[in-house]
């Protein structure tokens, strides 16, 4: 085989250069902590890594929807509860309010309901990030636009819908996000007669003021419509606040197992991308300094090479 003079030089080269490569790789590996910063580095690898990132980014968006609709599901349970005391408030009166209360007395419980009607309203429009919760998905309108007669409430309309949005929480699994104050399953009102909250405390404020007027003709008309008609309606109001207690306690139980389950799996996903992509630091190390001991001899081998000719050996 003939070799030409420059046969060694041209091999030097490319050797310290493929030496020099692979230095570098090693050293962005060391310096990045990652074993692929490419996909040509490893086509397969990263088509791995792509997958269980995507994987990833999915889980963290159910993960994110599921924080939402807790938070939202507890702003509305707690509205709920403050729906029930009032209701609770106004049942006792309904009972205590009879024929051996006087005048004075009976007025006294009308203005404390008329304040109950006016936190009943407040509450039905409770805005949590700028939405309002009982609205169904007429989330930037109120629920109730009240009208007034003489500065009470007499009647209010409901502006809001009853439909609800369905939400991701995991692959081929939604949960309802939104809630609506009236409708078959209203936390107001729903479709069964004497369940519209609102109304019934209107109607038992309406009733005491008309029983604390003495002169008036329908006074016994009056207190035996609180006994026969508004205790009952109030009972009603109040078996479906507890109903919802259920089923929004029931959401939320769903929603922190959905959560705990996606928790895992993101935690599980996280060392896969981690071996697949990041570095063994001490096997690098080792291996940068083989190929950093190999660039130098190489290096050295080649300048004692080149810097020997023919004359060095004629005498």
């Amino acid at each position: 085989m003939r070799v030409t003079a420059n046969s060694f030089t041209n091999d030097l080269r490319a050797n310290i250069g493929k030496l020099a490569e692979r230095q570098l790789r090693l050293q962005q590996q060391v310096s990045t902590g990652q074993r692929i910063t490419s996909i040509s580095e490893d086509p397969n690898s990263m088509r791995r890594v792509l997958d269980l990132r995507n994987e990833q980014g999915q889980l963290d968006q159910y993960k994110d929807n599921i924080t939402t609709l807790r938070e939202n599901a507890n702003v509305v349970y707690s509205t709920v509860q403050g729906l029930k005391k009032l209701s609770d408030r106004a049942s006792e009166i309904a009972v205590v309010a009879d024929g051996t209360k006087g005048s004075t007395g009976l007025s006294a419980y009308a203005k404390e309901v008329d304040q109950l009607i006016e936190e009943a309203v407040r509450l039905a429009n409770t805005k949590h990030r700028d939405v309002y919760i009982f609205s169904g998905t007429k989330g930037t309108t109120p629920a109730y636009t009240e009208t007034r007669t003489d500065g009470q409430i007499d009647n209010v309309n409901f502006d809001g819908n009853t439909l609800s949005s369905q939400v991701d929480i995991a692959p081929h699994a939604s949960v309802n996000a939104n809630y609506s104050a009236e409708g078959s399953h209203g936390i107001l009102k729903t479709d069964a007669p004497g369940t519209d909250f609102i109304a019934n405390l209107i109607s038992l404020r309406d009733n005491l003021t008309t029983a604390a007027d003495d002169s008036s003709p329908d006074k016994a008309a009056a207190l035996s419509a609180i006994k026969d008609t508004n205790i009952g309606n109030l009972d009603k109001s109040e078996l479906n606040f507890i109903d919802h207690f259920s089923s929004i306690g029931a959401s939320l139980s769903r929603l922190e197992t959905s959560e705990s389950i996606t928790s895992q799996q993101i935690s599980a996903i996280v060392p896969l991308v981690s071996n697949e992509i990041d570095v063994d630091l001490a096997d690098t190390l080792v291996r940068l300094n083989e190929i950093q001991n190999s660039y130098t001899a190489a290096l050295q081998s080649g300048s004692m090479i080149l810097g020997s000719s023919l004359l060095d050996y004629l005498k």
